[in-house]
């Protein structure tokens, strides 16, 4: 059965096999043994996370029938050393952005899951990037998970 736990590891999945060997990547709640540079002679890396703001119930079809829906943001922070220049950085962000750009995956029709993401957000650098040897971007795409419970 399709639920938000599958819907997290259906978006780190598509994430994992889209981003492949481009750097190091971390993930929430995860002890990273040697994936994330301890220093910025390893070059860029990204901590990847998702978060849900809301979750609601809505109407759908015949009276009585109830669908789910869960919303949030699937965040990619990419850490580049000091000094590694706005426009690669930026193509990182990019590429990062372009796995889930408008796409629907995680399709159960027997629950009626699935999730859809939206258009990436990816901020430029502000004096708050810069903190000691990274220089951290962050790649914001909102989602929709839709399901019957």
């Amino acid at each position: 059965m399709a639920d938000y736990a599958g819907a997290v590891a259906a978006m780190r999945a598509r994430f994992v096999a889209a981003w492949g060997a481009t750097t190091a990547v971390a993930f929430q709640n995860e002890d990273p043994p040697g994936a994330v540079p301890p220093d910025p002679s390893g070059g860029p890396w990204v901590y990847f996370e998702v978060i849900q703001t809301q979750s609601t119930e809505r109407g759908v079809g015949m009276p009585g029938s109830k669908i789910w829906l869960t919303v949030g943001n699937i965040f990619v922070h990419v850490m580049v050393p000091i000094g590694y220049g706005l426009p690669d950085h930026l193509a990182l962000t990019k590429q990062a952005g372009a796995i889930f750009r408008a796409a629907t995956f995680y399709q159960d029709p027997a629950t009626g899951a699935k999730v859809v993401c939206g258009a990436p957000s990816e901020a430029g650098g502000d004096s708050s990037a810069d903190n000691g040897n990274w220089f951290g971007l962050t790649v914001s795409i909102p989602f929709e998970f839709y399901f019957i419970a």
